[in-house]
């Protein structure tokens, strides 16, 4: 039964939410939230009121007369639906008329600082200039009635915020705020306005606000928001989760609450409030931004089969409202299904993926990736020159095509395409020692592919490229590869000039591996018999 009522005075917070974020502007949202909650509304007369507020404001006065008669039916004796009345007539240029319709709306009550100050913010919207006198005479009213009434200090803002003078305007906020510890309106300009200022001490107060209003669905959620722009995921989650749980909280929002539980990397929350989302969209849009961020979850979860079919399903929405599929969509959706074994689908996946981003190096080098994976060198090699030709490539990028060349030369079943391999790969490799004369895995791959330029032969077609490898290596001798390097070096460099006859230098460089790897017997008796030799 607690639990029955505690849900009760959440929802019978209903309408009087809508009311909230009219007066900080939010007219949509206000819209939303009165036509929601009207039939429930414990004051039909004062939703209605808002209603035709909201109409009004957007220019629509036939809706907005509708709505404020309504509200006159509903209870004649609530005195701001006739506010309403008077501002159609005020903008239609009947002066007379709205006079009377205030003098109506002050018989249902007695010198009321409320509708003083709505009846001058009437005269302010039509023409601040011209109903001057008008204005002064009733924010005085207001005053002299109550000066405790939060509502003059709001106006007295609100036309400040409007000459910019948003210092001064904060003041009377705040002032507004001091008479009505739970005013949300005041609360709420006040800290719009001081974020900007002093973004600590104003979620301070958002925060002591909601401790006084805790149900208020306006304020759980411009917490979260102002937290969210301060780029505090952890606090704006916090708030968000406390805001979704209201039946209040707009359905667009739940797409910024995905959003952050995946950042904060609550998978498995974001993943049941995207499945809520998919099973009852409130329009396609949200359906496409629930598949989006289920697929995202899915995969950084690494549940590769059930990503690999949330992106299928991702992918073959019909109504997508108007958004679009992005880079990011195509890469986690192709990177699923290559995880998943389906290494065909995931290649057509990429291969969309780069038609349509066709700037977008790293959707090529994750295909290049699972060519190089399957052993597809041909297609692989394409990828790299596709980046080279570009234009946009790193080192990087060069050694790539370099390095894939030379596995085609060296799985080529024909002599032509082994040869033209090798002539591409040479010609990156070369371009790319020319660029980083120092860098040791540069050197050490020319050194291979030279070797095979000569069918691993040893016969002195990598001797220039070994000797520039040995002296980057002796320069930099701490590298982790270092004795990789200096072993095929010497390797190399041994066999070639014992081939040639020259054993002084074989000497030297066997001499040399025999030093790095002493256990190994073949070298030691080529060693050997070079020494008997002498």
């Amino acid at each position: 039964m607690l639990l029955a009522c505690a849900a009760f005075v959440v929802n019978a917070q209903g309408y009087k939410d809508g009311i909230d974020f009219y007066k900080i502007g939010k007219l949509d949202d206000a819209k939303e939230l009165l036509e929601r909650n009207l039939n429930s509304a414990s004051n039909k007369a004062e939703a209605y009121y808002y209603l035709g507020q909201v109409a009004f404001d957007q220019g629509d006065k036939a809706l907005a007369k509708s709505y404020y008669d309504k509200g006159v039916q509903a209870d004649a004796k609530y005195p701001f639906n006739y506010i309403g009345q008077a501002a159609l007539e005020l903008s239609n240029g009947n002066t007379k008329g709205a006079e009377n319709l205030y003098k109506q709306a002050e018989k249902c009550t007695k010198k009321n600082p409320k509708v003083a100050v709505a009846m001058a913010k009437v005269y302010y919207k039509a023409d601040a200039t011209k109903y001057a006198k008008q204005i002064e005479k009733l924010t005085a009213n207001a005053f002299k009635w109550n000066s405790e009434d939060p509502d003059y200090y709001i106006f007295q803002g609100d036309m400040l915020g409007v000459q910019k003078e948003w210092g001064a305007a904060a003041g009377q906020y705040d002032l507004a705020s001091q008479r009505d510890a739970t005013n949300i309106e005041s609360h709420v300009k006040y800290t719009n306005v001081d974020f900007f200022l002093n973004p600590e001490r104003a979620l301070k107060s958002l925060e002591d606000l909601l401790q006084r209003v805790p149900n208020n669905a306006l304020v759980q959620r411009e917490l979260a928001e102002k937290y969210f722009e301060n780029n505090d995921a952890e606090n704006a989650l916090k708030y968000y989760g406390i805001y979704y749980d209201n039946p209040n909280h707009f359905p667009k929002d739940e797409a910024r609450y995905v959003q952050l539980l995946w950042l904060n990397k609550n998978y498995d929350r974001s993943i049941e409030v995207c499945d809520k989302i998919i099973d009852n969209p409130p329009y396609p849009a949200m359906k496409f931004f629930a598949y989006r961020f289920k697929l995202y979850n899915k995969c950084d979860k690494e549940d590769w089969g059930d990503a690999a079919e949330t992106g299928k399903e991702f992918f073959a929405l019909t109504d997508v409202g108007g958004m679009e599929y992005t880079m990011r969509d195509f890469s986690y959706y192709a990177n699923a299904l290559n995880k998943d074994n389906r290494s065909a689908e995931s290649i057509q996946a990429y291969e969309r993926a780069i038609e349509l981003f066709p700037t977008e190096m790293s959707l090529r080098n994750q295909l290049f990736n699972i060519y190089n994976a399957n052993k597809d060198y041909v297609n692989a090699a394409r990828l790299c020159q596709g980046i080279i030709d570009s234009g946009n490539y790193t080192s990087t990028d060069l050694y790539n095509l370099a390095n894939t060349y030379r596995r085609l030369a060296s799985s080529a079943s024909d002599e032509a395409t082994k040869q033209d391999a090798l002539a591409k790969a040479k010609a990156a490799a070369n371009e790319l020692v020319q660029k980083e004369p120092n860098e040791l895995i540069y050197l050490f791959l020319a050194t291979q592919i030279d070797q095979l330029t000569e069918g691993n032969e040893n016969k002195g077609g990598a001797v220039n490229s070994y000797l520039k490898l040995l002296a980057a290596v002796d320069a930099n001798p701490t590298d982790a590869n270092a004795q990789i390097y200096y072993k095929n070096a010497y390797i190399y460099l041994g066999s070639y000039y014992l081939q040639s006859g020259d054993n002084a230098k074989a000497k030297n460089y066997f001499t040399k591996l025999l030093s790095l790897d002493p256990s190994n017997e073949n070298v030691r008796k080529i060693v050997d018999q070079l020494n008997k030799q002498q």
